[in-house]
């Protein structure tokens, strides 16, 4: 006797607090003939709380919710996430983001002017295949990039910042950077600390690596 096989339908929660964003997406995925369960929350504590009682295949996480750091909710549901494909998707389509996603063990890390059906094809990816990003540059001008100041300016470099990591390029040390700049060793190595931190790197090595590939310096 013949025996249908049962598909598991694919689950995906959508974190993103631009809520007609958010449901067009649920719509648009919901509307495919892929056999999707989707689940969409507007914020951080929902996100949190959804998770408590419920795992997902697919994670979309926008990298500003509520004006709380995406890669700090992801690392804070990391326990709960377990195997699932976690994608970022996101107006920010800048270098180092891309970098600390990859870092992170993102899987994917895509632009809002991705396509459904680009969507699709990588939630359709193997998690053998590894990290996914788009190549193409993306421009700046979108619907979203004026909503969240806050999470932009977080991220930006400040013109004193970009000074230390120049002359960290050169191999200047802390107190020698103080004096060039006419600060002290101790608000050197404060500014070190939040450059380390914005950049999602651990040493200098790292640093200058990131900061020639990206420019920053």
């Amino acid at each position: 006797m013949y025996i249908a096989s049962v598909v598991k339908r694919r689950s995906i929660l959508i974190c993103d607090d631009h809520v007609l964003f958010c449901t067009g997406l649920k719509q648009l995925l919901s509307s495919t003939p892929n056999d999707f369960d989707v689940n969409v929350v507007h914020n951080s504590a929902a996100c949190v709380e959804f998770f408590r009682t419920n795992s997902v295949d697919v994670f979309i996480c926008d990298l500003n919710v509520d004006h709380q750091d995406g890669f700090e909710l992801i690392e804070n549901l990391r326990p709960q996430l377990g195997d699932s494909k976690v994608i970022i998707l996101s107006a920010y389509f800048e270098e180092y983001l891309i970098h600390k996603a990859r870092k992170q063990g993102v899987f994917a890390f895509l632009k809002k002017e991705t396509t459904v059906e680009e969507l699709i094809d990588v939630i359709d990816r193997k998690q053998e295949e590894g990290f996914y990003s788009q190549p193409t540059p993306f421009s700046k001008q979108n619907a979203f990039l004026n909503q969240d100041e806050n999470f932009v300016n977080k991220f930006k470099l400040s013109k004193q910042e970009r000074e230390i990591i120049k002359w960290i390029v050169q191999g200047k040390l802390s107190k020698e950077i103080g004096e060039l700049l006419f600060i002290s060793k101790t608000t050197v190595d404060t500014h070190r600390r939040n450059i380390n931190r914005k950049l999602n790197v651990s040493s200098v090595g790292e640093l200058i690596k990131f900061a020639n590939e990206n420019n920053i310096a």
